[in-house]
This record gives structure tokens, sequence and C-alpha cells, in this order.
């Protein structure tokens, strides 16, 4: 498996992860936005995108993963463990946060996996379920 940015051969293959959790019509605006500013990463399997990561970095001036997703026939054989580790390569500062619904039991595992710790949360958004914040510091 490789990970690498986003290319524009990749886009078809995002959109259709990014929308599994964004749904259609938030995820192309969502991919594009992040694409434009070259804030997309991708896992490749066999010439497959098995996994994307999109992230920003100037959220509070540090690097903040707002999505993350990995083909199901390949969870849990560490896709998302690469993506975040590719993500703190490119991170120009030491803080790296991340999110996900309260709801999101596999997801509240992972980050404590990769070695994040709980950095607050979020109420009241549209969904209606709680946005729990991670935070990892990353070594310089």
């Amino acid at each position: 498996m490789i990970t690498r940015h986003a290319d524009t051969a990749d886009r078809e293959a995002v959109m259709a992860l990014a929308a599994e959790v964004l749904g259609p019509e938030r995820a192309d605006p969502f991919v594009r936005s992040h694409a434009e500013r070259h804030h997309l990463l991708v896992a490749e399997e066999a010439g497959e995108v098995v996994g994307v990561l999109a992230y920003r970095m100037d959220w509070f001036q540090c690097t903040f993963v707002g999505l993350v997703c990995v083909r199901r026939d390949f969870r849990r054989r560490g896709v998302a463990r690469a993506l975040y580790k590719m993500v703190e390569g490119v991170s120009p500062g030491p803080r790296l946060y991340s999110s996900t619904e309260e709801t999101n039991a596999v997801a509240i595992q992972m980050h404590a996996g990769l070695g994040f710790v709980p950095s607050g949360h979020i109420d009241n958004l549209p969904q209606g379920y709680r946005e729990l914040l991670f935070y990892k510091r990353l070594q310089p």
C-alpha cells in the first residue's frame, strides 16, 4: 500500500468514499475545496484508491483532519494509520486535531490507538450528535 497526495485521476474514487461519510450533496464541495488546496491524501492498493484523508492547516494555526474514510473491504488493515502517519509528516506544526461523532465507537478506538487524546466536544450540530475532538502532539 502506498499513501500519496490525491490527483485528478482519483476524483471519482475519492468522491465515492467521501459520500459514504458526508452524503452525496456535501461530498462534492468538501472534496473540491480540499483538492484545490492540495489537502487530500489517498491510500492506494494495487492501483485502486482504498482510503482518503482530508485535512486543513488553518484550524486555529493547527492541522485538523476533517475526514478519513476507508473502503469497507480494506478496514482494519492499517489504511487509516498510514494516512494519519502521512498527514503527521506534512503538518507544519506540532499539533494535530481530528474528530468523530460520539456514536462512532470504532473511530473513537482508532483515535486512541493512534495516540490521540480527548480534547473536548462540540454540541448543537445539525446531525444531532456531539462531535468529539481529539488531539495529538507531534514530534518536532
